[in-house]
């Protein structure tokens, strides 16, 4: 057949209004078919295919991908993307470029080749389409310049929702506080998306209508989903060859994850054993982070022991080298680690130790593999090795693809093990580094293939190990551990959206971070444990490490005592998964036929439910078991069923879906999950969740966060529902208030019996005490029934402050825009501002402060209620200065606390009024006690969560601290990024002493 070929200007001179050529590869293959405006490409429906149409834009190069007449995928307008379009790429100047109008195309050998002109003179496009039946093949490169970058632009909306990416970082903290699910609910900016990269990411990615992109190589990526909240996926290359990619057009997602599976391949074995999918992982470093010894660990073991904390290995994290990299014990703090071993051992737990490749440039070994050529040279001068920065240090890496350096290296673990009885190993840090040079012949890529192999070879006892991005990393079925999460309610939902993510990008038998976080945050809360261990007993494996005995709180140094019901709930958390192992083992048999996820999200079973595609608390775990435990505070949370027949495991009740269970009871000591009674596996799913104890009623109040004025009646409705399968008798509904607040019933508040389903309604009008302070206060609705079982539910409601003035001896400055507002009650203090930031490239705040009131000697300080702002780094604590109407006056600090990243103090270490050092971090939590003190010229910063117990966040020299200066408290909106938007902070008790 010759071949069909067109031209921009022949096809607008003809402007037909149907297809004026057509072509086929076959009868029943690819058809190609050109109009006014675009080139068409068409593939019928087949076995297993929906068949789909790709309309070329020939106007401006874009592509839309139809199925069944409907939109399902389309790059970006030039438009809508300023001047970057749908096909762009950088010029030798760094300029942004893109595609314009198409000047000929062919179709030959079932290829269609496009061509156009480009906004660069003297550049083309051209771009290589080849159409399978349910994928279709995009290649394209940049004629008659040297570009730097090549990317393809989406529009997000024109797919639905989208998925995949793996850990995503992101303004508000991802990977490790923050997961967006969908990826487009939040925003994704990650600008170095690469194969050496320690987040766990493929450069992949599926959607709601059942499309998938994946981009064919091995350089680094810079990939942004919603970033800035401007509605476009950009998937950029960081090379000038060609752009590789393949698009997905299937009938569901479960299938275009299948379709990536076939090309880059599905476990061959899982590297976990049955009981190490059976019982948690016992790992030291979220317990004590560094400040492990010996001692310490034996303690932490015999706890778990003693409190029937089941486990099957006691895994010794960081810190017990002399030094990192020299493979020997620390003799200071682990005199006897052979006894260690041993009495380890005698407690029934494996040993395991963590190690890696990186070698510290102080250590006893750096010298040894510099002189023997073991190390990875540096990319710029291959002369000499290369120095890498990570969180212990500066370090050499290890060079795998040198067969002396891993004969080496495993030598002498393999010597360590043998020596001391060590069972297994935790790989950590990456195998490979983009600051250093591949051993010739090699790629950056192959390192995750070395590295895979190099841990193959080891018993990593749970812990897997974070490899990615090729063949050999999913074919290898290791167990995947996310990065290092916070210890909040945030982290928490992240490690489940996480290991959504992970999972459906190929990586199937995952877990999440320790249970309680790692992140160096403080101690986690009784709840947030609790919660977290009830998660992940519904997860394919359990990590853990934060004793719920007791722990260690890492920014305070001072130990953490748990009640016994944490212990007893952690037990049944371990219990539940002890018992749901022989249905989990099933499923990691299935997966290894199949590659199918084992945790899933809803929609992978049950496509044609809507709903599903946006539930971010709920997963499937196998086909049979719905997990959707309780990730925030309270005692109720609303379940989502798809459509079957579901059994409930709490209540011994079935329902049918699909159904929305509103206000479903979930106190601390239950985990709501339902069994698929019609799905393979549902008689042992359910044999190993059912149980008898759950409490048959809950209480839900609506709103979950009412707000008023003090004095200022609003309403709220409890909500008292049987979940169980047995009528109840005598139900009556209560609320529980503030000191001095009232509530008057609007409803009936009793009823005789509730049958299974039956729920008694009541409104409320609350009143709060007319000088009830501004900030959050508890709202507790309780139900009673059959005499004397109570369950209740607790939401915060707060009082607002009402701008207004403040008093003598306080004043108040703005250097923002001009808008800032100020209220003052008592000792209650609020600001409204706006402000791009408070930080050294711009100073906009709201002040209330008071004037020549800290001497050189005062302490400022100040219990921050709540603050509220749009922007994630909004930013509200206290200040001090000579003159803080005039910070270039010097002694300018502050300590603030922002929206979602914790902690920030900032001084002026020159005196031009501009903060330029930092330290802090964390989490964000509300109450925050903030404090100053100023010794001279030295400022130190504290903070503290109940005003007793205090950390240091930083100190800092301020020379430029002279005489007695201002204190006051601040706030900044830190607009930059959300124009308008202003922050509402709340603060109490502001004293200063001197």
């Amino acid at each position: 057949m010759a071949p069909v070929t067109g031209s921009a200007a022949a096809t607008a001179a003809a402007r037909p209004t149907t297809a004026t050529a057509t072509a086929t590869a076959t009868a029943d293959g690819p058809k190609v078919a050109h109009t006014a405006h675009a080139v068409t490409v068409s593939v019928p429906a087949s076995a297993g295919a929906p068949g789909y149409a790709l309309d070329v834009a020939t106007d401006e190069l874009a592509l839309t991908t139809r199925r069944a007449g409907k939109t399902v995928l389309a790059t970006a307008t030039a438009t809508a993307t300023a001047d970057t379009g749908a096909l762009r790429f950088t010029a030798a100047d760094g300029t942004w470029q893109h595609a314009t109008d198409v000047t000929d195309w062919t179709w030959r050998n079932g290829v269609l080749t496009v061509t156009a002109d480009s906004t660069l003179d003297g550049a083309t496009v051209v771009v290589r389409i080849t159409p399978g039946a349910d994928r279709y093949q995009l290649d394209w490169d940049v004629h008659g310049s040297a570009p730097k970058q090549l990317g393809l632009v989406y529009d997000l909306s024109s797919a639905g929702h989208w998925y995949g990416h793996g850990e995503a970082e992101t303004p508000q903290g991802g990977p490790g506080v923050n997961q967006p699910w969908p990826l487009d609910a939040g925003e994704v900016d990650h600008e170095t998306f690469g194969p050496a990269s320690y987040n766990m990411i493929d450069p992949f990615w599926y959607t709601s209508k059942s499309t998938g992109l994946r981009v064919d190589t091995g350089n680094v990526m810079d990939v942004a989903l919603g970033k800035g909240k401007d509605g476009l996926g950009t998937f950029t290359v960081e090379s000038p060859d060609t752009y590789k990619a393949t698009v997905f057009v299937e009938s569901t997602p479960l299938a275009v994850y299948r379709d990536y599976i076939g090309i880059v391949g599905k476990p061959a074995k899982s590297d976990a054993t049955y009981e190490q999918y059976a019982k948690p992982l016992w790992n030291s470093w979220a317990q004590f982070y560094t400040k492990v010894d010996q001692e310490k660990l034996l303690d932490y073991a015999t706890d778990l022991h003693d409190n029937g904390l089941d486990g099957h290995t006691i895994q010794l994290d960081d810190k017990w080298e002399s030094n990192y990299g020299n493979l020997t014990w620390d003799p200071k703090t682990f005199p006897d680690p052979k006894g260690l071993s041993k009495k380890i051992h005698d407690m029934g737990f494996d040993f395991g130790i963590w190690v890696t490749l990186w070698i510290n440039l102080d250590s006893d070994n750096y010298q040894y593999a510099v002189d023997h050529g073991y190390l990875l040279m540096d990319a710029e001068n291959t002369g000499k090795p290369c120095e890498v920065t990570w969180w212990n240090g500066q370090a050499g890496i290890i060079d795998l693809a040198n067969p002396d350096a891993k004969a080496w290296y495993e030598g002498n673990l393999k010597a360590l093990m043998d020596t001391y009885d060590i069972d297994g190993l935790k790989f950590d840090t990456r195998f490979f580094d983009e600051k250093c040079a591949p051993r010739e012949g090699h790629q950056a890529t192959d390192y995750q293939k070395l590295g895979t192999q190099l841990a193959d070879e080891f018993d990593l006892q749970g812990a897997g190990i974070r490899v990615h991005w090729n063949q050999t990393a999913h074919e290898a079925g290791f167990v995947t551990r996310q990065v290092d999460k916070g210890t909040g309610w945030d982290s928490l939902r992240a490690s489940a959206t996480q290991n959504l993510a992970i999972s459906t990008i190929g990586y199937p038998f995952v877990e999440s971070d320790m249970i309680g976080g790692s992140g160096g945050q403080p101690a986690p809360s009784k709840d947030v444990l609790v919660r977290w261990a009830q998660s992940a007993s519904l997860m394919p494996l359990m990590y853990a490490s934060t004793s719920p005995v007791d722990t260690n709180d890492t920014t305070t140094g001072q130990k953490v005592d748990y009640d016994q019901e944490t212990v007893d709930l952690y037990r049944q958390a371990i219990e539940t998964h002890e018992k749901l192992a022989p249905y989990i083992w099933d499923q990691v048999q299935s997966t290894l036929k199949t590659g199918d996820p084992i945790m899933r999200p809803l929609f992978f079973d049950f496509p044609q439910d809507e709903a599903s595609y946006t539930v971010t608390d709920e997963w499937m775990l196998g086909p049979a078991v719905l997990a959707a435990p309780k990730s925030s505070t309270g005692a109720t949370r609303s379940v989502h069923l798809p459509p079957g027949t579901w059994y409930d495991v709490n209540q011994g009740t079935v329902i049918r879906g699909p159904r929305t269970l509103k206000g479903y009871a979930a106190p601390l000591g239950v985990t709501p999950a339902f069994v698929d009674l019609k799905a393979k596996g549902a008689a042992k799913a359910v044999k190993a969740l059912k149980r008898d104890d759950a409490p048959a009623a809950s209480v839900l109040i609506t709103p979950d966060a009412p707000a008023t004025d003090s004095g200022t009646p609003f309403e709220v409705t409890t909500e008292v529902t049987n979940w169980g399968n047995r009528t109840l008798r005598n139900a009556e509904a209560a609320l529980d208030l503030p000191d001095g607040w009232t509530a008057e019933a609007t409803g009936p508040t009793t009823a005789k019996s509730l049958r299974n389903g039956a729920t008694l309604t009541t409104t409320w009008t609350v009143t709060p005490a007319g000088d009830a302070r501004w900030g959050s206060h508890d709202l507790t609705g309780t139900a009673t029934y059959n005499g004397s079982t109570r369950v209740s539910d607790t939401v915060q409601a707060r009082v607002k402050a009402a701008p207004g003035s403040v008093q003598e001896p306080y004043l108040t400055a703005d250097t923002t825009s001009g808008d800032a507002q100020y209220a003052q009650s008592g000792d209650q203090f609020a600001i409204w501002a706006g402000g791009q930031d408070l930080s050294g490239w711009k100073d906009e705040k709201g002040v209330i402060y008071r004037d020549d009131a800290a001497g050189a000697g005062a302490t400022v300080q100040a219990r921050l209620v709540s603050q509220n702002s749009a922007s994630p780094v909004g930013k509200a604590g206290i200040a001090l200065a000579n003159d803080l109407t005039a910070p270039e006056k010097g002694g300018y600090a502050v300590l603030v606390m922002t929206q979602q990243y914790g902690l920030e103090f900032m001084t002026d270490s020159d005196g031009d009024g501009k903060l330029d050092t930092w330290a802090g971090g964390g989490s964000t939590y509300h109450p925050a006690y903030l404090k100053l003190t100023r010794d001279g010229d030295t400022y130190t910063a504290y903070a503290s969560k109940d005003g007793e117990t205090w950390s240091q966040v930083g100190a800092a020299q301020v020379p430029s601290a002279t005489g007695t200066g201002d204190a006051g408290m601040v706030a900044s909106a830190a607009n930059a990024n959300h124009p308008g938007e202003n922050i509402e902070a709340v603060f109490s008790g502001f004293t200063v002493t001197s």
